[in-house]
């Protein structure tokens, strides 16, 4: 869980990117043995749902990015 938790922080988008690549790939393969259909506008709704989480990661990141900034900046300072 330790490397996980590693490659999250140094790489937060890719990590998306693989965790909703691996959940389309079931999907798709459980529709795929159940109905033997395959439904090509769940490729949509994947595609958006992965859109909003990637903003979400960039908006967490900056808010990150934003605090340690002021966090330096208020411990630089000199009574």
């Amino acid at each position: 869980m330790n490397f996980y938790k590693k490659f999250y922080q140094k790489h937060p988008y890719l990590n998306v990117l693989i965790i909703y690549s691996i959940a389309s790939l079931i999907g798709i393969a459980i529709e795929y043995i159940i109905n033997r259909d395959f439904i090509g506008s769940g490729f949509y709704t994947a595609s958006f749902l992965t859109l909003l989480e990637l903003l979400r990661v960039r908006r967490e990141r900056n808010k990150l990015k934003s605090k340690e900034k002021f966090q330096y900046d208020v411990d630089g300072e000199k009574d």
